[in-house]
């Protein structure tokens, strides 16, 4: 029994030296076991262990090795410990090279068969053959591919983690900002299936992507610094009116702009985020370079009115008109002007809180309408009837009808002054997409 132990010790230590199953086995032995042959034991489980995976019909390249190590005829009963370390660093180092074709990498893959074929000539008057030193050669070339995907998996699966991790910091973040129009403050809106429009018009649509929605109508000081940075940042491109409002104040939303005016605006925007001026993310939060940023469409605003679909009522909060004055300025309250955004209560969804989705301004709509046109109903729609631009959410000269969540106007021409098309009953709020 002796002399069966000490063959197997023999080989175990060749193979556990230095390893860090040796080094646990030992600390085990010597704390709980003295007094037995437990390292032994151990050994030969693992000796069985490995042999019954060689044996097995496809061997992997981690069990071949696990076999060369006790096969009398392997190039590993003859070879030094450094000499095993040297073949397996150059097929490692060969591994790390994989795809690469540079110049550099082809002198080093060259310098690599030098040094195998120096080490075959140390071994071959041991009687190793070449042919089996390059068959434990290719073996460790696959565990180190095998270790190498194994690394990249694992970075991955890290990566994934931090990015779940950043975001939802992002959006503990954004929960914690003040929504008083000072920044253009955004929550994300997840895709979901509503019915649209007026009670007795209603087409079931669908919103089948993420989005999101400024918490807010745009203000008049989130405008004008963009605008003052358009101006001023890309090479006399955009000559935009930092101060176009009727009723001024710096958190009142922006009015008396035409929607190629705003759309103007958004470019210089999307310009801006291209070419990652710092100040965007002051005036945005959570905003990165290259985020894109444009109106919504009207099923992304009805959709965000309704609260995701769940709410069916003429408004956000119900039916009862008596309860408008709480949630928008119209007719009703607001003494014929607009009003610093974000002083009534919020639509909430998901604790997100939506300010002035009725009242204070109309807000323009990617979508042109004739006016007449029924809605169109499906995945996603954006019309494209007319010429004119939809306004949603009424204004604050509105009556209360005008409010509804699925009241669907028109942008007006001069109506009640200004410039052209410019009103200053109409506003906007942006979207961002998302990728």
């Amino acid at each position: 029994m002796d002399s069966k132990l000490d063959n197997v010790r023999y080989k175990s230590n060749k193979l556990l030296k230095g390893s860090r199953l040796k080094q646990m086995i030992k600390i085990l032995h010597t704390t709980f076991w003295q007094k037995i042959y437990f390292k032994e034991l151990v050994s030969i489980l693992f000796v069985v262990f490995c042999c019954s995976v060689a044996l097995s019909s496809n061997p992997s390249p981690s069990a071949f090795l696990c076999k060369s190590y006790f096969s009398e005829s392997s190039p590993l009963q003859v070879m030094t410990n450094e000499e095993i370390q040297i073949l397996q660093t150059l097929a490692y180092k060969h591994a790390s090279l994989e795809h690469q074709t540079d110049s550099t990498s082809t002198v080093v893959k060259e310098r690599i068969s030098s040094d195998f074929n120096s080490l075959y000539t140390r071994l071959k008057s041991r009687g190793v053959l070449k042919s089996d030193l390059q068959k434990l050669y290719v073996a460790f070339y696959s565990v180190a591919q095998h270790e190498k995907q194994a690394q990249n998996a694992h970075d991955a699966r890290e990566e994934i983690r931090k990015k779940e991790l950043l975001e939802q910091q992002r959006i503990e973040f954004l929960k914690s900002l003040p929504i008083d129009g000072k920044t253009a403050v955004f929550h994300r809106i997840d895709p979901g299936k509503f019915m649209m429009g007026e009670v007795g018009r209603q087409k079931e649509t669908i919103i089948s992507k993420a989005f999101d929605l400024m918490a807010t109508q745009t203000t008049q000081i989130f405008w004008r610094q963009v605008a003052i940075f358009a101006n001023n940042k890309l090479n006399g491109e955009y000559n935009i009116d930092v101060d176009p409002s009727h009723f001024k104040g710096e958190t009142r939303p922006v009015e008396n702009v035409s929607a190629q005016d705003v759309q103007t605006w958004i470019n210089a925007l999307n310009e801006l985020s291209q070419i990652g001026e710092p100040v965007l993310a002051d005036l945005i939060p959570g905003h990165k370079k290259g985020d894109v940023y444009s109106l919504p469409s009207e099923a992304q605003w009805e959709f965000v009115a309704r609260g995701r679909g769940k709410h069916t009522s003429g408004y956000h909060f119900g039916n009862e008109k008596a309860q408008l004055g709480e949630y928008a300025w119209f007719s009703g309250n607001s003494e014929e002007q607009t009003h610093p955004v974000a002083q009534k209560k919020p639509l909430v969804i998901d604790k997100k809180e939506f300010f002035d989705m009725h009242g204070n301004v109309w807000e323009y709509m990617v979508d042109t309408w004739d006016g007449m046109s029924p809605l169109p109903g499906g995945i996603d729609p954006v019309g494209k009837t007319g010429s004119l631009h939809l306004v949603r959410g009424g204004c604050w000269y509105s009556n209360a009808d005008y409010l509804r969540s699925g009241y669907r106007g028109q942008s007006m021409r001069g109506d009640r002054n200004m410039r052209g098309d410019r009103n200053k009953a109409v506003g906007f709020r942006l979207q961002r997409i998302l990728n």
